[in-house]
């Protein structure tokens, strides 16, 4: 089977999906190959005739090398300014190697003015239309010969985010009019997503042969003829990893812990909607199968990439020291409350933490169902500090149980506590469309399209969205940056950049 990861997602670290698949077929003797079109996709659209349109194109493309060259090495990540002149550089000559009168692509993103990503008749034109999409060209010259050399008639195209949307039915609407002989299975975060709408009709069932929900092991196992697999937990297959491919300082392989959150009692959090099941190992063979990476594949940093992971795998690694770097997401657990279990943590190689604050207002906190205590969170970003953790905190706006006096309180509380938190991620609240809360609101559209996941709102306390990122740039910003300790975040590549830049004076 061949399995396509396609552009655009963030071009720093393999993807983890594809490489979990792979692992469950080869392990019941089912041929696999994994096709990491993204990152080859991006550096395919880098590398073209490229023609310059101003002074800082010119420049970018007689840099061209150069600036590749230094994203991969760690002393640019000495420097946030220069990093950011390289990153902006590199971003400008991907950005016109394009349509841009039509297409608007980044290292982080892409949009086509023509065609929505949410709107099935816009994917399915796309795929049809598939000699206009910017990458054609790159399937023709690079994903052609993978087709070519895989005797499967399985192809799979892993679907995760909806950047990758219009790319992947491009791609899907070119392998169907190239290759008349092979299947086209589509899975991943975004399909699933999109399958759990009550009221998905399946409309791409002329163009895509398996669409699957959830996670793929089990259905690609059954379909390649396995039967009666009950196993969810696979170590990840990174044999198709390309050195020095991607762009980060070093190899980094994202690690699943676990499936869902364990928390899973967020009431803004869409997954919620989406009832995905939850699902974990003991921490002990967790622990044992990332001792495999490592012992494998030698990587500099591992991704840890669950919702969140759980209190107990980060008691084994504290126990543990490994030949890599690490950082993940976690929750603001008692464990935290222990200076000496932080200070493991980083001795077992822990680099940087992101946790989902979301709220500066215990109230919030309480009616979100976020079961974090404040008084808890402050010890917990002091001993972090203190252990030389970096800290990425996450806040969330403009939810139905915040107004105007509970989003002071979160600046309030920031700036209490800016010495001991590294970034942040200010986020906007989008209403998920099919949950509990959507139904005693009033809500209209956010996207027009059938496949759209989220609902605006009249928010029922006055606190619009205008008036939301009105406070977010006007005031939190201004009042947050003035002589605080806390960083700019990465451009396009936010927290999996981040956590190369070591905490001052460390």
């Amino acid at each position: 089977m061949l399995l396509i990861f396609p552009p655009v997602a963030k071009p720093c670290e393999p993807p983890a999906g594809v490489a979990l698949l792979s692992s469950a077929l080869k392990e019941n003797r089912r041929s696999c190959h994994v096709y990491d079109a993204n990152v080859e996709g991006l550096l395919y659209l880098i590398n073209s005739d490229i023609d310059p349109i101003d002074s800082w194109s010119k420049r970018a493309l007689k840099n061209r090398e150069k600036i590749l060259c230094d994203l991969k090495d760690k002393s640019l990540y000495e420097n946030m300014d220069r990093y950011h002149q390289r990153v902006y550089d590199l971003n400008k000559l991907l950005s016109i190697s394009v349509d841009t009168k039509r297409f608007r692509i980044t290292l982080s993103d892409y949009s086509d003015s023509r065609l929505s990503s949410v709107n099935s008749k816009d994917l399915l034109k796309s795929a049809g239309q598939y000699k206009e999409n910017p990458f054609y060209r790159f399937f023709e010259d690079r994903v052609r010969p993978q087709i070519l050399n895989s005797d499967s008639k399985h192809i799979g195209i892993s679907l995760c985010y909806l950047n990758q949307a219009l790319v992947s039915f491009a791609l899907a609407g070119w392998i169907k009019d190239s290759f008349k002989d092979k299947k086209i299975i589509m899975g991943g975060g975004l399909i699933s997503s999109w399958m759990s709408r009550p009221d998905y009709n399946d409309p791409f069932k002329d163009l895509v042969d398996v669409m699957i929900r959830g996670e793929g092991e089990q259905p690609l196992l059954k379909l390649s003829g396995v039967k009666d697999i009950s196993k969810k937990h696979y170590v990840p297959d990174y044999d198709f990893v390309k050195d020095d491919l991607y762009i980060a300082p070093g190899k980094v392989l994202p690690f699943r812990a676990s499936i869902g959150c364990y928390w899973s009692k967020c009431r803004f959090c869409p997954e919620k909607a989406e009832i995905r099941p939850y699902s974990s190992q003991r921490a002990s063979k967790v622990l044992q199968d990332l001792k495999a990476v490592d012992q494998k594949y030698a990587p500099d940093y591992i991704h840890l990439i669950d919702n969140a992971v759980t209190p107990a795998f980060l008691k084994a690694l504290a126990k543990n020291k490994f030949g890599f770097k690490w950082y993940g997401f976690v929750r603001f657990e008692k464990e935290f409350l222990d200076p000496g279990f932080c200070h493991d943590l980083k001795r077992s190689g822990c680099d940087m933490l992101k946790l989902g604050l979301e709220s500066g207002d215990q109230g919030v906190l309480d009616q979100m169902n976020k079961g974090t205590n404040l008084n808890y969170v402050s010890t917990i970003l002091k001993n972090l500090h203190q252990a030389g953790i970096l800290t990425f905190v996450y806040l969330l706006f403009g939810t139905s149980f915040e107004d105007e006096k509970a989003a002071f309180k979160t600046l309030e509380y920031i700036k209490a506590h800016e010495k001991y938190i590294n970034y942040l991620n200010l986020a906007v609240f989008n209403l998920p469309k099919f949950s509990d809360d959507a139904k005693d609101l009033d809500t209209r559209e956010f996207y027009h399209g059938d496949l759209s996941l989220y609902l605006n709102f009249t928010h029922p306390f006055g606190w619009d969205r205008r008036q939301v990122k009105q406070f977010l740039d006007k005031t939190f910003k201004k009042q947050v940056s003035a002589g605080s300790g806390i960083r700019k975040n990465p451009a396009f590549f936010s927290s999996n950049h981040a956590v190369f830049f070591k905490p001052q004076g460390k």
